[in-house]
């Protein structure tokens, strides 16, 4: 089933962002001879503070899901009880000093890390048995912040200008596609570094972008980065366009998503990892993005 922290519906509060979350077990788990829950977590908040959060249990660990879920459950209610500085950070005109986001994003971190630690010592259990991989990015009037550890993609949607066209005098915006961060695989195809214990300040990727044409953001376990991202983090699928732009003018539910994740144009060749993803898209007037 979904994850709970999904929502069935857009969330949209005041403010212009739509958002929209949802995290399924994987095929190869549904047909495992015992099957695995939802090793994915994900969660979406509207409004005037998009937030965006994923984060991929570790396979290999027998209480990922658990440790996934505790993580974005802390980290959505952390960044809403520290709004006044994350205001302070993306919200003013004149831009931070690049060590207090980095600060802000090790403070993220480490809150994930100590609920995990929490959570291992509840339940006698090492860290390792929860540990998850996090995606992060969370949005202001003047700039978006993100965080990555471990695999999966960031992606951002700009508007970027474009020349008339036969069909209109007048230049007008579409839609580009890129990722954030690299893409965090290491040596071997299934290595990647998780939240617990052993991380390193080192092994956190974070970035700071200007807001002003950014039109939408997508976090994504590597399951559903399998048919929307490359593996080099090059190309990015124009489905998310489509998606974010059906967001924002109110058409898109978890449930589409959820038959696309099951189709077997998605299932076929990919591994039958979970698949999770949490959007969110800015109001727009129609004639400000052109769909390719």
């Amino acid at each position: 089933m979904p994850d709970e922290l999904s929502h069935a519906e857009p969330e949209r509060q005041e403010g212009g962002w739509a958002a929209l979350a949802t995290a399924v077990p994987g095929l190869a788990h549904l047909e495992a001879a015992a099957p695995l829950p939802c090793q994915d977590a994900a969660a979406a908040v509207g409004g005037r503070r998009p937030v965006a959060i994923v984060a991929d249990g570790a396979g290999s660990s027998p209480a990922s899901d658990r440790g996934a879920q505790v993580v974005v459950t802390a980290l959505r209610r952390l960044l809403d009880t520290l709004e006044a500085q994350v205001g302070q950070l993306l919200d003013s005109v004149a831009p931070p000093e690049a060590a207090d986001n980095e600060a802000f994003t090790r403070m993220l971190v480490k809150h994930a890390q100590g609920v995990l630690q929490d959570q291992a010592t509840e339940q006698r259990r090492p860290v390792r048995d929860l540990r998850c991989t996090l995606l992060l990015a969370v949005a202001g009037q003047a700039r978006l912040l993100w965080l990555k550890v471990g695999d999966g993609a960031l992606v951002v949607e700009r508007a970027v200008p474009v020349e008339a066209g036969v069909d209109s005098s007048e230049p007008g915006l579409m839609p580009d596609l890129s990722t954030l961060g690299e893409p965090g695989k290491g040596e071997f195809a299934n290595q990647t570094v998780f939240v617990d214990e052993k991380l390193t300040p080192e092994q956190v990727q974070w970035g700071s972008l200007d807001i002003a044409r950014v039109t939408g953001v997508a976090a994504m376990s590597d399951g559903a980065a399998e048919k929307l991202v490359s593996l080099d983090g090059e190309r990015v699928s124009g489905q998310l366009s489509h998606w974010l732009d059906d967001l924002r003018r109110g058409r898109l539910r978890q449930r589409d998503l959820v038959r696309l994740f099951y189709s077997d144009a998605f299932c076929r060749g990919t591994s039958g990892d979970d698949r999770s993803i949490a959007l969110a898209a800015r109001d727009l007037p129609p004639h400000d993005i052109v769909q390719t």
